[in-house]
């Protein structure tokens, strides 16, 4: 075929012809490749019968390629590369190829029979990837291409926008998705619903908007009684004054207090602080509003700041009136968890800080901020710049500066997702989080999920060697060059692990523990928890010369240890152990340890799933008498969608769904009791058989905690809408334990459907609590959220026709809801409210609106 001059710019190709020559292989002209070529994802089949290479599971998807013109490109070496979060195992295609590179980053490259595009004639590329996909976001954008000596390039089809009305990202290079069977189950047997209006009609409660929420907030208190009828009116704003305690040390309460209508005046309604010793327990407070004045007794600063919060959650945004009333007030757990991964997409300081105000309003008390893993280091530490120069970015032309593209990243090195918090950022976030009575609690994942820093250290490595300095290229060195190891994590890396064997590696860790308590000691909150992962460790170091080296020295001390992960966090924990700090790591990592070789104070986040057994390793552990914090995937994952739908963000590998209602029916004092109500992640029931693994007798789980991974969050409005509202029933079930939940049997049961320990009671009485949550955060909530400009997730609305009449359900009372009739050609209806009697005909459109109006609810039809 004849070859075509590529000049930059879509005006400019319009106006070729085939006849043109070949252009030169030019920066330029990738450029007008990337501007002009047409790539769409398609997702075919998300559970094919047969699948390559004798998986057990798999999925098909083609790619679809189309250029404006007839067009050969000219370049040395070039491709396609593109995020595909499992390794792709077989290609249909005649004119490409597909190769797994690291990670999620593959490279489509063209083959020998590739002669060129034709003017607007797809090239079509059909393949088969191990495992499951299942989301629209599971889909990665940027799409780049690059050539040999030119620098990479992003296909502008492949990026994403936000769309105006309702602030959520929108793929159109993803074809839709419409088959609620070949592009929804993932098996044949997955009883799985897509959440269609009428489905979400079907499911939803209908709320009782006649709910008496006078007397109620978020969290509920252990005790609240009402003393009279009497409305007392805050309007003028309060009048502060305290004992025991200073009005700067409240002053982040009193922020939120004036955000919700009741600032400071000193002609305001008379509020009394006392902290002393008639209250037992430090988070503790005593609550009374009468006529005269409020009174908040505590034992702490921690339990007035409680108290003030506690006023803060009694009123409305616009109803600055309270109960008269007596509020008795202790938490359920001292740790009340919510984890944050900024390492896989980085998360700016100011969502964090945002974060913050939001956790310290609702009572969670425990920022697990993970700051690195095998996508970036997060945090600048003193004397390594490396790790947040090199770790903190990912681009492709330069591999000494930076990490590869991953996750669907941009190339460039300065995105959103790109970044670390220096120094001061992270001081200022702990003295942030201090002032709200928060422990930030840092991981950095080792020596699993270890990439980034390995490449940071490498990079030093080199740098020091151009110098001569062998002896400092080598004093934080964390691989062996002579390791020959071949091995795959979870994650598809070939070189995220620490080598555990060398001392390097120690002086590393030391190192940075050293550097990172020192920044907590600077803000007064002294680093007494530190968390190290420890988790998902692949099969490394089996042909490590140094490892082949300990093994054959300390035989005795490994007898017991199944892998040398375990000796890695025996020995990490000993350091930390003699620095007074605790070690924290994820159940599996930290069950591959000898217990008796482990310190005294241990901290396991359990994350193991419910219905695969997960009660087993979680009981054995705080058996163990381990600060067990419960982090159940099912209940506390924050990065799961809300909902069992295509547009709804998130991962899908332990369940389809987690919204409000779940996390708020959580009973984390039992886990094996939740196989009576809830189903595994296809819609099937399960059975937890506790009989063999009870807790003994008195054991009790230390906290709970929610989990926010960012692999599929590309921005601070995207991590918003995943956390909130979901965050408030995870502190609703942190600060608080309702009387239908079922208490633990030590004597152990077996729990499934037909068991009935939880019994019809319970179940009135959790749907009744339910009800008065719903209506708390219908009426009061989420206008406080919007107030803060925090990017809630507006509720999708169920919805079905009856006689005509469009009936609708929403979670939250109060939501505001407006539909049209799908635009057909020539007519475009515009939204109208929702009314009760609204008559309908044809097919519908329906939304809700944000608490203040500014933003759209996602679009269902029926």
């Amino acid at each position: 075929m004849n070859k075509t001059i590529i000049v930059t710019g879509l005006l400019s190709l319009s106006t070729m012809t085939s006849s043109l020559v070949a252009a030169p292989a030019t920066q330029s002209n990738l450029n007008t490749l990337a501007s002009n070529l047409l790539v769409q994802q398609e997702f075919v089949d998300s559970a094919p019968e047969l699948c390559p290479n004798e998986l057990k599971s798999c999925y098909r998807s083609r790619i679809h390629l189309q250029y404006p013109l007839d067009y050969e490109p000219d370049f040395k070496n070039w491709g396609i590369y593109f995020s595909q979060l499992t390794p792709v195992q077989t290609v249909d295609s005649n004119e490409f190829t597909i190769t797994h590179i690291n990670g999620d980053l593959h490279k489509i490259t063209p083959t020998a029979q590739f002669t060129g595009f034709k003017a607007n004639q797809p090239i079509v590329i059909d393949y088969y990837s191990y495992g499951s996909q299942i989301t629209r976001s599971e889909f990665m954008p940027n799409y780049f291409v690059h050539a040999q000596d030119l620098t990479a390039t992003v296909i502008d089809s492949t990026k994403t926008s936000i769309d105006a009305e309702t602030g959520l990202e929108t793929q159109k290079y993803l074809l839709p998705f419409t088959d609620a069977t070949s592009q929804f189950k993932l098996s044949k047997t997955d009883n799985t619903q897509w959440a269609s209006a009428e489905h979400i009609f079907a499911i939803t409660p209908e709320i009782d908007t006649n709910i008496d929420i006078q007397t109620s907030l978020i969290p509920k208190p252990a005790s609240v009684k009402l003393l009279s009828k009497e409305t007392i009116d805050l309007s003028k704003g309060l009048a502060f004054t305290t004992s025991g305690v200073s009005l700067a040390e409240l002053n982040p309460a009193f922020e939120r207090l004036a955000l919700v209508g009741l600032p400071s005046s000193k002609t305001g309604f008379p509020v009394n602080i006392n902290v002393n010793q008639t209250i037992q327990g430090s988070e503790n407070y005593v609550f009374s509003s009468t006529a005269d004045a409020i009174t908040i007794t505590a034992n702490s600063a921690s339990g007035a700041f409680y108290g003030l919060m506690s006023l803060a959650g009694l009123v409305a945004i616009d109803n600055p009136n309270i109960a008269s009333l007596e509020i008795n007030d202790s938490p359920r757990y001292r740790f009340r968890g919510l984890h944050i991964d900024v390492a896989r997409n980085f998360l700016s300081k100011a969502f964090l800080l945002k974060t913050l105000d939001q956790m310290a309003a609702y009572k969670l008390n425990k920022l697990h901020l993970h700051l690195a893993d095998d996508e970036g280091w997060r945090l600048e530490i003193p004397g390594l710049p490396e790790l947040s120069e090199v770790g903190g970015k990912r681009c492709f032309n330069a591999p000494n500066d930076c990490l590869m593209p991953q996750l669907g990243s941009e190339i460039s090195g300065s995105s959103q997702t790109d970044g670390h918090y220096s120094v001061a950022d992270y001081l200022e976030i702990l003295r942030y989080a201090k002032a709200r009575h928060i422990q930030v609690i840092p991981s950095l994942d080792m020596p699993g999920h270890s990439r980034a820093a390995i490449h940071a250290m490498e990079a030093r490595y080199n740098r020091y060697l151009a110098n001569g300095d062998i002896k400092g290229a080598e004093q934080y060195r964390l691989v062996e060059p002579e390791d020959k190891t071949q091995y795959s994590s979870i994650q598809h890396y070939s070189d995220n692990t620490l080598n555990v064997c060398l001392d390097s590696t120690y002086r590393f860790i030391e190192k940075v523990i050293t550097e990172v308590q020192n920044l907590h000691q600077q803000v007064g909150t002294p680093l007494t928890t530190y968390h190290i992962g420890a988790d998902e460790t692949a099969g490394a170091w089996l042909a490590s010369p140094a490892c082949d080296g300990l093994r054959a020295k300390q035989a005795d001390k490994l007898a017991g240890l199944h892998t040398l992960n375990g000796y890695f966090i025996e020995r990490v924990s000993a350091m930390l152990a003699d620095k007074q700090i605790k070690v924290a790591g994820w159940n599996d990592g930290m069950g591959e340890t000898r217990p008796k070789n482990m310190p005294k104070q241990v901290q396991t986040n359990s994350w193991s799933l419910l219905f695969e057994k997960g009660h087993l390793a979680t009981h054995k552990q705080a058996n163990y008498r381990w600060d067990t914090i419960i982090s159940t995937p099912e209940a506390t994952y924050f990065d799961f969608p809300y909902q069992a739908h295509p547009q709804e963000r998130g991962n899908h590998w332990a369940t389809r769904s987690i919204d409000t209602q779940k996390v708020f029916q959580f009973m984390p004092d039992n886990l094996p009791a939740h196989a009576e109500f809830w189903l595994d992640k296809k819609g099937h029931p399960y059975r937890s058989d506790d009989s063999l693994s009870p807790l003994d007798k008195g054991v009790r789980f230390k906290g709970v905690q929610g989990h926010l991974w960012s692999e599929m969050l590309r921005s601070d409005e995207q991590a918003e809408y995943m956390l909130f509202p979901r965050l408030l029933a995870l502190a609703e079930r942190a600060w608080h334990k309702a009387p239908w939940e079922l208490d633990y049997d030590y004597s152990g049961q077996v729990y499934d459907q037909n068991s009935g320990h939880f019994t019809a009671e319970a179940k009135a009485q959790r749907a009744q609590d339910w009800q008065r949550f719903a209506s708390i955060v219908g009426t009061k909530e989420l206008a406080k959220l919007a107030k803060a400009d925090v990017f809630y997730r507006i509720p999708t609305v169920g919805a079905t026709v009856k006689n005509g009449v469009l009936k609708v359900k929403t979670p939250f009372p109060n939501i505001k809801v407006e539909y049209r009739t799908v635009p057909t050609e020539g007519k475009n209806e515009s939204w109208r409210p929702h009314s009760p009697n609204a008559q309908v005909s044809g097919h519908i459109e329906i939304r809700a609106i944000s608490a203040d109006g500014k933003r759209k609810g996602r679009t269902l039809n029926l």
